[in-house]
């Protein structure tokens, strides 16, 4: 996996062994981290047509699932901004990143502390993924978007295979590639 050194304020984008290039929008620099709001990501897929249109689009989305939104509701909806996310052009996917640490699982068990932050974050955005994915057959495009959570534990200890399956999705086949990320992802207590 290598990574094309921007320059300063541009977003980063990574490749593992080039097959697949990832556009990281949000990860600007080194100590720069922007996140987009799915209105953002929306322009960037080419679904964005106006404020009007976007609006509109919400509204019909949600009420062919019998949901009436308000008009801050509505505002809230696609001003919504997942932890990162990433695209593949290519093959025309774009992936929600959600990063999180279960502090405050207090009362869970040892075993079940990421499953239920991931259900969480899948309960979070599963509805906006549900809306992109809407659009783009509205509007005759072929993105496909998912989500990829990376729950992290206290003292950084995280869920091998879970961290594995997620940068597998990312199109990071390389096993010495992952292990290498798993290292400089988990701190050494």
């Amino acid at each position: 996996m290598s990574y094309v050194q921007p320059s300063v304020g541009t977003p980063r984008k990574l490749t593992d062994d080039g097959e697949r290039k990832w556009y990281f929008p949000s990860a600007v620099s080194e100590a720069t981290h922007n996140e987009w709001t799915v209105r953002q990501i929306l322009v960037h897929l080419g679904l964005f047509s106006g404020i009007r249109q976007l609006i509109e689009d919400v509204t019909t989305f949600h009420a062919r699932q019998n949901i009436v939104l308000t008009s801050q509701e509505i505002t809230s909806f696609y001003s919504r901004r997942p932890d990162g996310v990433v695209f593949d052009a290519k093959s025309k996917h774009c992936v929600f990143l959600e990063f999180t640490r279960p502090v405050d699982l207090v009362t869970s068990s040892e075993g079940d502390w990421a499953q239920i932050k991931e259900l969480e974050k899948n309960k979070r955005y599963g509805m906006h993924i549900y809306f992109v994915n809407y659009l783009s057959a509205l509007h005759g495009r072929p993105w496909n978007c998912t989500q990829a959570n990376f729950t992290i534990g206290a003292c950084g200890s995280l869920k091998k295979i879970q961290l594995q399956d997620r940068l597998c999705l990312l199109g990071v086949t390389n096993s010495k590639v992952r292990d290498k990320i798993r290292v400089l992802t988990v701190s050494k207590h």
